[in-house]
């Protein structure tokens, strides 16, 4: 190469470039000839930004766990049309099954409790079932596929109208899981404090479709729900390692550093009181395996 073309740095980051071209790069570039006599300005890389937080007021239309949970957005117009439009779908079919493309990732219509919902097919089962997703409720169930299944019209499709529950996590905010004793006490709290109300979530950060969150109720905003379930000795901080982690994803890292601080004082004084978890003391290495 003598210095009057350049490779595709792209080819070249990705291994896509031959050796020989890059090499002659490199030489032209080492004896600045031709295009290479310029002094050529280095492109700053921009790290991804992360979303913008955002706030908005959710109702709650399943609970996993103490911490895992699905949504509904209040005022999301879409609730009502795809509700609409299943009780139409159910009052059209009836309900009966109807062979389907039984395929996972699937979305179909699902029987439940007398009517057909929308539902994507996560897992095949024994005995002719499958395990599905309720997309626009966040509820999981096996159901028999000869009965309670059937192909979805294509104006339900989630390309026409998106799933309207929306899953999330209580950011910074760990919980055992409900086999637990302690994690099904974090579960029912967070239905006594958080079901049926309009609550406000502050959304930080997404990632692989989920949100996470810190959820207040509007009647008492002195401390978030997240802080509440720590303070009961049922939730616990991560360690700084992964909340260094999870700041660099938030647009505002200090803030997310701030709000662990402030969860950190909370966990404190439940170890101190003794309370929930911390019943029989620390909580040592060992027992971080059973988060």
């Amino acid at each position: 190469m003598a210095g009057l073309g350049y490779v595709d740095q792209r080819r070249i980051d990705y291994g896509e470039a031959p050796k020989t071209l890059v090499d002659a790069q490199t030489s032209a570039k080492a004896k600045k000839l031709n295009i290479w006599s310029i002094e050529q300005k280095k492109e700053e890389v921009q790290a991804p930004k992360s979303k913008e937080e955002e706030e908005v007021k959710v109702q709650l239309s399943e609970i996993r766990s103490g911490n895992h949970f699905f949504y509904h957005v209040v005022g999301d117009e879409a609730i009502k049309e795809i509700d609409d439009s299943m009780k139409k779908f159910t009052e059209e079919n009836g309900t009966s099954g109807a062979p389907c493309d039984v395929k996972v990732g699937k979305v179909v219509a699902a029987l439940f409790d007398g009517s057909w919902y929308r539902a994507k097919i996560v897992e095949k089962k024994e005995n002719s079932t499958v395990s599905v997703l309720f997309i626009d409720h966040g509820n999981l169930d096996v159901v028999k596929v000869s009965t309670h299944l059937r192909p979805l019209s294509d104006e339900l499709g989630t390309d026409k109208i998106p799933p309207v529950a929306k899953e999330a996590e209580l950011i910074l905010t760990i919980v055992r899981s409900t086999e637990d004793d302690y994690g099904l006490d974090a579960a029912r709290m967070l239905n006594d404090v958080a079901w049926g109300k309009e609550l406000n979530a502050r959304v930080y950060y997404s990632s692989e479709g989920k949100s996470y969150l810190t959820l207040t109720d509007p009647s008492d905003d002195s401390k978030s729900i997240n802080e509440t379930i720590v303070a009961a000795g049922l939730g616990r901080v991560p360690k700084q390692s992964e909340v260094n982690a999870i700041s660099k994803k938030v647009s505002s890292g200090s803030e997310a550093k701030k709000l662990a601080t402030k969860f950190a004082k909370a966990q404190e004084a439940a170890r101190t009181s003794r309370s929930g978890m911390w019943r029989y003391g620390d909580i040592g290495d060992d027992d971080d395996e059973d988060f």
